[in-house]
Order: C-alpha cells, then structure tokens, then sequence
C-alpha cells in the first residue's frame, strides 16, 4: 500500500540514488537551479502516483523550492502530523473534486499507514502481531541510501532472529513444564497402581487362605459326622442288646445288678 501511495515503483536507484551517485541533497540543489517546468518534471518522476495538479500545487506554495516541495510531498504520502494537510486542502479548493478526491484518499491511506506502524522505525520495538514482511518493507522504504538499506535489513534480521529464539524459548519451556506435569502426573499413578497391586495381592493371599481352612474345615466336618454316625450305630447295638437282656432275665421288673 505504502509503495501505491509514495510511488516507490521506480526503485530505490532512481529514489535515493546509485550508491556511485552524489547524496540527494546534492542532486536536489542541482535541481533547484533549474526552471519551474524542470522542477515539476522532477517531482512528477520522483512521486509518479501523485496527481499534476496536487504536485504541483504543493511545488508553487513552497514558491518552486524543491527541498521543501519534496518534503511536504513525502510528509504527504506518509501521512506526517507535522505537515498542515488542511492548509493544503485550502489551497487545492479552487482544483477542480477529482484532485480534492486524491488528495483526500491519499492523506486518509497515509495516516491509516502511520497509525498502524508507529514505532516501526525501530525494529527493536516491533508491536506484538505487526507482520515482519510489513516492518522490513517500512524499513527499506524509510532508508536514506545503499548503506542505510543494509543497516536496517541487518538490523531488522538480528530482531527477527531475536523474536524467534524468544518465542522458540518460551514455547520450549512451556511445552517443557507440560511434560514435566504430565511425568507428574504419571509418576503418581503409577505408585497408586503399585499400592492398588500390592493390597490386591494382599488380599489374593487372604482369600486362598481362607478357602484352605474352609476345605480343612470341610474334611473336619466329615470326620465328625462319619464319627457320629459310627457312635448313633454303636448306641443302636447297645440298645438291642440291652434290650434282649431284659427279655431275658427271670425275674421281670428287677434288673441285673451286674449290669446296673
């Protein structure tokens, strides 16, 4: 958007300059000796998505001084709080709605490119979310000269790779304390589980004992009743015998003394 509005398609050569070529104060001055048409021919190359009318509006309220026309002209397309953009607005009122129309869309697009990137100049203090494709065109767009451009895309990449180390950390760390709670986590089921076995043997070990003494008590029980029975027999003979002996005594009614 940036490059739309500041004409920034003929490259950097033609802006700033080859790095062979003399600074562009040089070349400005060189520039300012020479007749209004010249002037205007400048400027028009050096913002070609400006308007005529606009460009050279701004040329004749600095009275045809380039240095300064330029600066308005990039203050303009940057959106720069410093310029008077209403002052000229009020020069443009006798243009013709189609100028008005640029002017105004350009300032508005300037403004909303400043408010979203302020403090982009310095990469170090890049906001949370800015896009690093964004800040690093911001930067190349903002450089001075060749030098300039390789200072701030070293400068733009050391900050890059910083915020990616940061956040790789940071990202590491947390991902590391979530393993750690998750080991936790399973260190202490697992000693649940091992006490859980250990009670379950305990109690596998009850149990077994327990259906021993029961098929002990079992074999027992069957002692004793093949005992009663052989008794219950043995007391059923006795009976029998008395019985007969009773029969048989001589005197009925008295009983053997031997036997009582």
């Amino acid at each position: 958007m940036s490059a739309g509005i500041c004409g920034k398609r003929l490259g950097l050569e033609e802006i700033f300059g080859s790095p062979a070529s003399p600074p562009p104060s040089a070349k400005r001055s060189r520039c300012s000796r020479y007749g209004s048409e010249d002037t205007l021919s400048v400027l028009l190359r050096m913002f070609p998505s400006m308007d005529r009318e606009v460009v050279e509006t701004v040329l004749n309220s600095h009275d045809h001084k380039i240095d300064d026309a330029i600066k308005s002209l990039h203050a303009l397309c940057l959106g720069d709080g410093s310029v008077n953009v209403e002052g000229i607005n009020s020069i443009l009122q006798s243009s013709d709605n189609t100028v008005q129309g640029v002017l105004k869309s350009q300032t508005f697009e300037g403004n909303a490119e400043v408010s979203q990137n302020k403090g982009s100049c310095q990469p170090e203090e890049s906001q949370n979310g800015t896009s690093w494709g964004d800040v690093f065109v911001k930067e190349m767009m903002n450089a001075s000269d060749w030098n300039d451009v390789r200072t701030r895309a070293m400068k733009t990449l050391e900050v890059f790779e910083r915020d990616i180390v940061t956040r790789t950390t940071a990202y590491m760390e947390k991902e590391n304390n979530s393993l750690k709670e998750q080991l936790q986590c399973l260190l202490r089921d697992n000693q649940i589980l091992k006490r859980a076995v250990a009670v379950q043997h305990e109690c596998s070990l009850e149990h077994e004992e327990k259906i021993k003494e029961v098929q002990h008590l079992k074999q027992v029980i069957s002692q004793y009743q093949e005992q009663v029975r052989a008794l219950e027999m043995s007391n059923y003979t006795l009976k029998v015998h008395l019985q007969k002996a009773q029969d048989a005594s001589s005197m009925p009614g008295r009983f053997h003394p031997d036997i009582f």
